[in-house]
């Protein structure tokens, strides 16, 4: 979610401060026009809507550290202004260095409970950069959780589309066995079949409607078990635009309850498994 002088002039915005690849993901110069934009206020009517009690708002991957901090400050804002409705992750780019990382702990101690979206790719660094790996060390003495971007290759284009190289993306969760991760998008579950020995691992659902049939979730859930897998939606991005003039949370909600899954099943990817995280 961004606040409304980042989305009234998104390109004059984005261009002072180098943020391109963002740039090119909200407002891509060709296909369809998926990014929507919504205010706290606005956010809230729509979970209030689909019967959402709390979300979990993320920071976007950026590639300058500076606009990380920027985010962090508006997050501020909104889990101090509505603190019963907002869960906080910060925004963290590694090449940031210590001021990244201190960064980092204000907000953990201010009580943010994690860290992401992270995309190395997309942000400059590896997942072999120093500083990453002191934040991820830091995450899990503050029992917090790290959300990343991961891309199933077996997608189809899309603006922004980077590969995740997902042998340096398990190493890197094999070198921090106490820190909790949350895969995106359902990320990396066709190309981490070993998945399911990988206890720190979860799962979400965002933006799987623009990548997935339905049946995904069922394939998920044999793959890593239903307790590992949590509602995500990628809110404000207009997930399924057939049905969807405006964001909302209802659609994708209404898509995994109309996905033949049992009814305990759905009650655990959309709350039970998110308070057990989360606690």
């Amino acid at each position: 979610m961004y606040p409304e002088k980042v989305y009234s002039d998104h390109s004059s915005w984005a261009i002072a401060r180098n943020e391109t690849y963002w740039l090119s993901c909200v407002a891509p110069k060709s296909g369809p026009k998926l990014q929507g934009w919504a205010t706290p206020e606005q956010m809230i009517a729509n979970m209030d809507a689909a019967g959402i009690e709390k979300a979990v708002v993320l920071g976007w991957y950026w590639e300058n550290s500076a606009t990380c901090i920027e985010n962090i400050g508006w997050q501020l804002e909104w889990i101090r202004d509505y603190s019963k409705r907002f869960i906080a992750f910060a925004p963290f780019n590694a090449n940031g260095g210590q001021t990244a990382f201190d960064s980092v702990k204000r907000a953990l101690d201010f009580g943010f409970k994690g860290i992401g979206e992270l995309n190395p790719p997309a942000q400059g660094y590896d997942y072999e950069n120093e500083w990453l790996d002191r934040i991820l060390s830091m995450i899990s003495e503050y029992n917090a959780i790290v959300n990343l971007h991961v891309t199933d290759p077996s997608t189809h284009d899309y603006p922004g589309k980077i590969e995740t190289p997902i042998q340096s993306l398990k190493a890197m969760v094999d070198r921090h066995p106490k820190t909790k991760f949350i895969f995106a998008h359902l990320g990396g579950m066709m190309e981490l079949p070993e998945l399911k020995r990988l206890p720190n691992v979860y799962l979400d659902t965002a933006a799987t409607p623009l990548l997935y049939d339905s049946d995904i979730y069922r394939k998920a859930i044999e793959q890593i078990g239903v307790d590992r897998i949590l509602f995500g939606t990628d809110y404000p991005l207009r997930t399924l635009p057939k049905k969807q003039e405006l964001p909302d949370f209802t659609s994708h909600l209404a898509q995994l309850k109309n996905a033949g899954l049992a009814e305990k099943e759905v009650e655990k990817i959309v709350s039970l498994n998110a308070y057990s995280l989360l606690a």
